[in-house]
């Protein structure tokens, strides 16, 4: 059997990962509290407080997950006292903030000025999946699916998603996406049940040299290679693609965070992107991870996608 072919393995036997200390920024995670992800500014205050800084308590009262964050009603249009250790001196500092919420940024409905998440659930990732884009709110972005519908960043924020950008760029690239998505395939309906919604997207990396698949293509593909019981293929997963120069609309590629894209900080497919439903990027890896000495998968695409799907579950 081909490498391609090999993933007909239990989803029981996913092995744990590790999460050692961080990366993007964000170095340390000792301290409760939620971090700043980004900053959307606000009538006053907001200009003290930058990514990175660690809120500890707002109005006197500890905070140390985005669900307390929440019940503080910071935007209430009144003033308030956010206690914070400011990334760029280790300091802590008091902040009096007024904020409403923001309405100018559609379809996203009364934003908060502060995105955050909690120090404690952003530590969860091992370290191999804390690249360019772990820790940022949900980045530009616009994907048309292969049997209709268009979603972009904004549009990601209010669900947990799991997401695979692929190029196929040589054999060796297409395996690994095959094994991503068969594995995909048999993890898709307890994804489900979490709420995590799959997203396979084809995309060109920066080198790639193959031109992109286009709808008809990638169907066949995905027929050709899915993952079948009985000689019955597995029900299909999602899949996306970019838009090709008619379709694209650089005003409609949209995120959380003004000019933080996701194509552009892509560097080795297949990359693996897990936002909570906050938008948060939990979750950044690219390219395949060795399986640890302690686990029972031997091939490095099954132990990194079945990781992330663990994650996924397990950890959103």
């Amino acid at each position: 059997m081909s490498r391609a072919r090999r993933c007909g393995l239990a989803l029981a036997t996913w092995a744990c990962a590790c999460a050692p200390r961080g990366s993007n920024g964000i170095d340390t995670f000792d301290q409760n509290g939620v971090w700043v992800i980004y900053n959307l500014g606000c009538e006053r205050g907001c200009d003290q407080i930058a990514r990175g800084d660690l809120v500890i308590a707002i109005d006197g009262r500890p905070i140390t997950t985005t669900a307390g964050f929440d019940a503080a009603a910071l935007t209430d249009g009144r003033a308030h006292a956010v206690r914070l250790r400011a990334r760029r001196d280790g300091e802590l500092h008091t902040v009096r903030v007024i904020a409403r919420p923001r309405d100018d940024r559609p379809p996203l409905v009364h934003a908060p000025p502060l995105w955050t998440v909690s120090a404690a659930a952003l530590d969860r990732a091992p370290a191999w999946a804390r690249r360019a884009m772990f820790g940022h709110a949900s980045p530009m972005v616009r994907l048309v699916g292969i049997d209709g519908g268009i979603v972009d960043g904004r549009t990601l924020v209010g669900r947990k998603h799991l997401m695979v950008y692929w190029d196929g760029a040589d054999r060796v690239a297409e395996a690994t996406a095959v094994a991503f998505m068969q594995v995909l395939q048999k993890a898709q309906a307890d994804l489900a049940a979490r709420g995590v919604d799959i997203l396979f997207t084809h995309a060109a990396f920066r080198g790639g040299r193959k031109q992109p698949m286009n709808d008809t293509d990638l169907r066949a593909w995905a027929q050709r290679w899915s993952l079948r019981v009985d000689g019955t293929p597995l029900p299909a997963i999602p899949m996306y693609r970019r838009p090709d120069a008619t379709e694209f609309d650089a005003a409609r590629e949209l995120g959380v965070e003004n000019a933080y894209t996701v194509i552009e900080n892509l560097g080795r497919s297949p990359a693996i992107v897990i936002l909570d439903e906050r938008g948060i990027v939990r979750w950044h890896s690219e390219g395949v991870q060795l399986p640890e000495a302690s686990s029972a998968l031997t091939h490095a695409d099954q132990f990194t996608i079945i990781e992330a799907v663990r994650f996924a579950l397990d950890a959103l």
